[in-house]
């Protein structure tokens, strides 16, 4: 009887334990589904929630956003882990050039992608990614000066850079970009045109220049500045033309202006990290990101131009409108870029110096 017992309790136990170690050391997919899915990190509003959401149900692949507000904090949130934990990124030009040179990003294999033949070619091949070896264009717009039309109704309106650096022009508040790198740039071309690279003598007079635009600085914004041009708080708004175009939609006295001495483009690129092991699904997103109904839906949802040619012919344009999106519009040439002019950590001094100042 003894022996009978002690054999059952040990079959028993034997179960138990084998049933245990299935669990942990089999195969996964024997026991539990596990889901499909990748880890993006964009601005908060570049990617439709719809677009998005129809993907997962065509894929069965869980798209996981997280956003940041700023190049800036893409670029050293990146930094800090290695890119560890995404699968895709959002970067605007110059920061694919940084994440670039600093080894984040994993070489695209083009052989994935279906909608390479349909980009406009002004938006490739550019100085950040020569070949475009790690990104891909998705979306650009310009930056203009947003401004409250009510302000400037018996006012004379010179559209210019003057208007947020020139202490002689203002007589307003200002809502100024927040990312030191753009913001290094416009001072340096307002200062001294357009140049590849710039001193430490020069950067000192650029410093002092943002210094002195300071007073005049409401609010510094990457991330709807043109709240500032809605509620009043600020007369002129430097912004991306999508914020400015829908905020005119809400608030009639809502305009913009583009400076006379040129302006500046920027581009939203996908890339993914070096780190990602999920690559074959983060082509299956970006391909479905690119279709012509997904193109259409985010110009007609935030504003924003897109990186693709055959979708023109759905999109309600002027004539106007399609030049400019076309990029065959003599304004836009020659482009116009952020560009890291010097080392970030020289930017991020300057940077440091100015607002705490």
């Amino acid at each position: 009887m003894k022996i009978r017992q002690y054999f059952n309790r040990s079959l028993v136990v034997f179960f138990w334990v084998a049933l245990i170690f299935g669990i942990l050391y089999w195969p996964k997919n024997l026991f539990f589904h596990e889901k499909k899915s990748i880890n993006v990190f964009a601005w908060g509003d570049i990617l439709e929630d719809s677009v998005v959401a129809d993907f997962e149900k065509a894929s069965g692949i869980k798209v996981n956003l997280s956003y940041y507000a700023s190049n800036e904090e893409m670029i050293i949130k990146l930094k800090a882990t290695g890119g560890e934990g995404y699968d895709m990124v959002v970067p605007s030009d110059y920061s694919v050039e940084i994440l670039r040179k600093e080894n984040l990003l994993k070489k695209l294999d083009k052989t994935k992608l279906n909608f390479l033949d349909n980009l406009n070619p002004n938006l490739t091949n550019l100085f950040f990614d020569p070949g475009n070896l790690y990104s891909v264009p998705f979306e650009w717009e310009l930056y203009v000066l947003g401004i409250d039309k009510d302000f400037f109704q018996n006012k004379p309106l010179n559209p210019s850079w003057k208007m947020i650096f020139d202490p002689n022009t203002i007589d307003y508040k200002i809502s100024m970009i927040n990312d030191p790198i753009q913001a290094v740039t416009l001072a340096s071309f307002y200062l001294y045109g357009s140049i590849p690279t710039i001193t430490d003598a020069q950067l000192k007079e650029i410093t002092q220049l943002l210094l002195t635009q300071k007073q005049y600085v409401n609010a510094y914004a990457d991330f709807r500045a043109d709240y500032f041009l809605a509620t009043k708080n600020s007369a002129v708004a430097v912004a991306t033309s999508s914020y400015i175009w829908r905020t005119m939609k809400k608030f009639p006295f809502v305009g913009y202006v583009t400076p006379k001495e040129g302006t500046f483009i920027t581009i939203e690129n996908f890339c993914i990290p070096v780190t990602s092991t999920k690559q074959d699904l983060t082509y299956q997103l970006m391909n479905y990101l690119y279709t012509r109904q997904s193109m259409k839906t985010h110009y007609d949802t935030f504003g924003i131009f897109p990186s693709t040619l055959d979708v023109m012919d759905d999109l309600d344009l002027t004539p106007d409108a399609r030049e400019l999106i076309t990029m065959s519009s003599p304004e836009l040439r020659p482009l116009l870029f952020t560009r890291l002019l010097t080392s970030q950590e020289k930017i991020r001094d300057a940077w440091v110096q100015i607002k705490t100042e």
